[in-house]
């Protein structure tokens, strides 16, 4: 178990999950999961599958890219924020496509980083935008079929 942002992360969950994506997933898919602060439970899926995520750790990140524009770290985090928070499915098709989003992990971390009427659109969605391919508790990862 994992203690962060008041919730208790189990996090056998997040383990099955990511050695779900190591045994079935091919090729170097985008994915989008939660990014937190540095030193959290964040990025996790990233870490231990080695696909490429919209952001990484933040800090990493903006040392690794210090000669890039100021705002592109910050920009993707801030849209991974939106991605997650908004209702809007246009902002979110905009985002799936900007970013060539395939997976789309929402577990207990995102849940509880995100909470609100953002999360609902993964439920409403499932079988329009994405399909979930994997359930397992709270956490459910969702394939990409539609951001027309």
């Amino acid at each position: 178990t994992y203690n962060d942002l008041n919730t208790i992360l189990d996090l056998s969950q997040d383990y099955r999950a990511i050695r779900w994506m190591q045994e079935n997933i091919k090729g170097s898919p985008v994915i989008i999961e939660a990014n937190m602060v540095e030193y959290h439970w964040g990025t996790r899926f990233t870490i231990y599958t080695g696909l490429p995520n919209v952001v990484g750790w933040n800090w990493h990140q903006r040392q690794q890219r210090a000669s890039w524009p100021g705002e592109l770290v910050p920009t993707r985090v801030n849209e991974v924020n939106e991605f997650y928070l908004t209702n809007d499915l246009t902002r979110v098709k905009e985002i799936l496509r900007k970013y060539d989003i395939r997976y789309i992990i929402v577990g207990q971390l995102e849940r509880a980083y995100y909470p609100g009427l953002g999360l609902d659109k993964f439920e409403q969605q499932d079988g329009y935008l994405w399909r979930s391919v994997y359930r397992d508790g709270d956490t459910v990862i969702y394939e990409v079929i539609d951001t027309k």
